[in-house]
């Protein structure tokens, strides 16, 4: 089913047993004085362990003034070592092989962590931190840190590691060099294309001096940069070429930096610019290189495959890749590698069941991006589908069998609900699901009806093939009542009972012919070519992108909130607002709505009155918690948890993670 995927592979001196490659991702699992941690082992230990064929460990500081993060690791002297060799020991323990990324953050240090003024190759700032203002590289500094990435690389040889990898992607210190967007300079390294390569290639050649011409070196490439004056595909395929010639040993191939698309965004959304041609739904900032589940998978695949036509050295493939969609990559001969990030935060065993030609036994990766919000929000690593990421060491995460088995009831069959149920009956209790409808999967099967939430519909089948794998029984079609817990008499009821819609108290909502927007996803299409959508929160805006684009909808977005979907994070934002430009769906936003009908909306917009007219209106505001049989059963004498939405509406992370540890303690 995979034989591509895994088949083993050499790059440089190594034999790695299989294609895929686990891509260096920022944790914050490590110490504020960049010294690996427990937690930081058993993480890659978990996945290495998980059969991946090489783990390239997330972005590591050569030097304390390119940190960017508080917790990044840091590879700058001899005390790094030990913990570095004892992740190094760990990794290779369970075999795989393992790669420290080297990474020197340039423009985006921050001098709040470093307390030094970050500096860069001509002192440009990036538009993300427009107050701060670098210090331009000397000669002498260039030359210095080209010599500190070398020493880097030969203790992260001492300390056991197969490979570095030198970051010179995503406006990292390199990239910074190499593109004219950031570099000004007139000296030896600016201006053409030699020059401005020339840190780059210098830093390849330093290390293969220092470190041994042995020692394998994979350089990461930003094959475009979606800038006015950054890398474009004609400039990095012949770098690439030098790269090979300096000595690297494979290329791993994304794209963009920090200030992709943003300047260009705002100019759209500030109505100074055109969407078309923009591509702006593809991703703005970090989301170039993360995207969310709104952009389809594998989009830098044709990177790779352009890359891989002018080098002979291994190229990996990134973003988003499904192992379906990594086998026909590398079958067709369009990368030699791919590299699944946060699939491996999701499943760390995911490589085993590819091996063993079990897909659906994968816990996909959503991309809903909890994981780059935790990042970047200097919080340690999360992740919605996986509650034990991050936390691996931590015992109040492992699963113990029970020393005697219970029997458990689970109220409501959506997301919070089934791992409930799953990770309970992975304890050896005697477990049993209601759910009221026919069908499993709560607010889950309404949220991935449109094409853009197919990863919703992937996880929800992993869930369901969960509950069969664990014995779990079903009951569909059956709402449990306080009289059914009494007749079944459970030694605890773990209530999963989720939300339903609101409807806040505005004039007119509850009148016939308005449509509710579950009822939308449900299959209610409204009537009529123009379609007004209350709420612009994630719900509405989902509403709004699924009407405009499957069924050919003139969508109004109407919310009082000054911006759409604030309950995402910015990036994801900003490709949703991107998106609704792209989709000419209407955005009306500090819009306070005062009576709602059938066919029209009453609002006030800076104190004065306006309607807005259409053939149909959608109420997508908001989902309520159902506690109705929770306060119930909290009377009877009885064990009773409560999980997910049915405590407040929020996220799949919540419900995911409350009804995993629901289950662990029981």
């Amino acid at each position: 089913m995979f034989e591509h995927l895994v088949q083993p592979i050499n790059v440089g001196t190594m034999t790695l047993r299989n294609r895929m490659v686990m891509p260096p991702m920022g944790t914050n699992l490590g110490t504020t004085d960049g010294t690996v941690t427990d937690s930081i082992i058993n993480y890659y230990a978990a996945r290495a362990n998980g059969g991946i064929g090489m783990i390239i460990v997330e972005a590591t500081t050569p030097e304390l003034r390119g940190k960017c993060i508080p917790a990044q690791l840091e590879v700058s002297g001899i005390q790094f070592i030990p913990g570095l060799s004892r992740l190094a020991n760990a990794v290779h323990a369970n075999g795989a092989k393992i790669a420290l990324q080297l990474a020197h953050a340039g423009w985006f240090g921050s001098e709040t962590i470093t307390g030094m003024k970050p500096y860069t190759p001509s002192g440009v700032p990036t538009v993300l931190l427009p107050d701060d203002k670098p210090m331009e590289m000397t000669i002498d500094e260039i030359h210095k840190l080209v010599q500190t990435y070398a020493m880097s690389a030969r203790l992260a040889r001492l300390a056991g590691f197969d490979a570095v990898e030198v970051h010179g992607a995503h406006g990292y210190m390199p990239q910074q060099f190499l593109s004219r967007y950031n570099n000004r300079r007139t000296d030896e390294y600016g201006g053409s294309l030699e020059n401005r390569a020339r840190f780059g290639l210098e830093v390849i050649r330093a290390i293969k001096e220092t470190a041994g011409p042995d020692f394998n070196l994979i350089w990461r490439i930003s094959a475009e940069e979606y800038l006015k004056d950054g890398l474009i595909l004609e400039e990095t395929t012949q770098f690439a070429k030098w790269v090979e010639e300096a000595g690297a040993d494979a290329i791993h191939v994304s794209a963009g930096s920090f200030d992709s698309k943003v300047e260009i965004f705002r100019n759209v959304l500030a109505g100074k610019e055109s969407p078309a041609g923009k591509k702006l739904s593809d991703g703005i900032s970090t989301v170039v290189w993360v995207p969310p589940m709104y952009v389809p998978r594998g989009n830098m695949i044709r990177l790779a495959e352009a890359m891989k036509k002018h080098v002979s050295i291994p190229v990996i493939a990134v973003c988003g890749i499904s192992p379906e969609l990594g086998e026909e990559a590398i079958a067709s001969g369009k990368a030699d590698l791919v590299a699944v990030g946060r699939q491996s935060i999701a499943d760390p065993d995911w490589p085993n069941k590819v091996i063993a030609g079990k897909p659906e036994e994968i816990r996909r990766c959503i991309r809903c991006n909890e994981c780059l919000g935790t990042a970047t929000s200097y919080r340690s690593l999360g992740c919605a589908v996986n509650a034990v990421a991050g936390r691996e060491e931590q015992s109040f995460v492992v699963l113990v069998h029970a020393e005697k088995p219970r029997k458990v009831m689970i109220v409501g069959g959506g997301p919070g609900g089934m791992e409930a149920a799953r990770v309970a009956a992975l304890r050896g209790h005697k477990v049993t699901l209601y759910e009221k409808s026919k069908e499993l999967g709560g607010m889950m099967r309404y949220s991935s009806v449109p094409e853009f939430k197919k990863d919703i519909r992937d996880f929800l089948q992993y869930q369901k093939h969960q509950l069969y794998e664990c014995g779990v029984s079903v009951v569909t079609g059956t709402e449990v009542t306080t009289k059914l817990v009494q007749s079944e008499k459970p030694d605890v009821v773990i209530v999963a009972s989720g939300a339903r819609p609101s409807r806040p108290q505005i004039d007119g909502i509850n009148d016939t012919g308005i449509y509710d927007a579950i009822d939308v996803l449900g299959g209610k299409i409204p009537q009529g070519k123009r379609v007004i959508v209350c709420g612009a929160g994630l719900i509405g805006v989902e509403v709004a992108m699924y009407l405009a684009e499957s069924h050919q909808k003139k969508v109004v977005l109407v919310d009082m909130l000054p911006t759409v979907a604030p309950e995402e994070m910015e990036f994801t934002q900003w490709v949703l607002q991107s998106r609704l430009i792209e989709d000419k769906v209407d955005v009306r936003v500090n819009h306070c709505i005062n009576r709602i009908s059938s066919k029209s909306i009453s609002c006030t917009l800076e104190g004065a009155d306006k309607s807005i007219e259409g053939d149909a209106v959608v109420v997508a505001m908001g989902m309520t918690a159902d506690l109705t049989l929770y306060n119930e059963l909290k009377k009877l004498p009885i064990e009773v948890l409560v999980v997910g939405d049915a405590v407040k509406a929020r996220k799949i992370i919540n419900a995911v993670h409350e009804g995993y540890h629901a289950g662990r303690r029981v």
